[in-house]
């Protein structure tokens, strides 16, 4: 690595319209209903964890939303943390890990959402 070119290993959604498609209801909830005009230009997997967390933090969001989002919240942000570690540590197969916990958890709490 050079004293000013620095090389960095990242992990980010290719398309957006999958995180859509994949967790249709936290997708509503957290980019639509309750974050109308995001301010981030992508909306892929960490940025749908981003603004899960934020909702609970710091919006006034319906409590049936809040009991399902808040207990699942921890695993989430451990999960990204932990993948943020491994990237910087170029530890492609912990990271790769990571990935996957994030998107477990993520189906796992679309599917704790009430159905109508």
């Amino acid at each position: 690595m050079g004293r000013v070119l620095q090389v960095r290993v990242l992990a980010y959604t290719y398309d957006e319209q999958d995180v859509r498609t994949t967790w249709p209801v936290l997708w509503q909830w957290a980019f639509e209903e309750t974050r109308p005009g995001f301010p981030h230009d992508k909306k892929g997997v960490l940025e749908l964890v981003r603004a899960i967390d934020e909702m609970c933090r710091f919006q006034d969001i319906p409590e049936h939303v809040r009991i399902v989002l808040e207990p699942a919240l921890p695993e989430l942000l451990t999960a990204v943390e932990s993948l943020q570690y491994f990237l910087g540590e170029w530890n492609a197969h912990k990271a790769n890990e990571a990935t996957d916990a994030i998107e477990d958890a993520l189906g796992a709490l679309e599917q704790r959402i009430p159905k109508p």
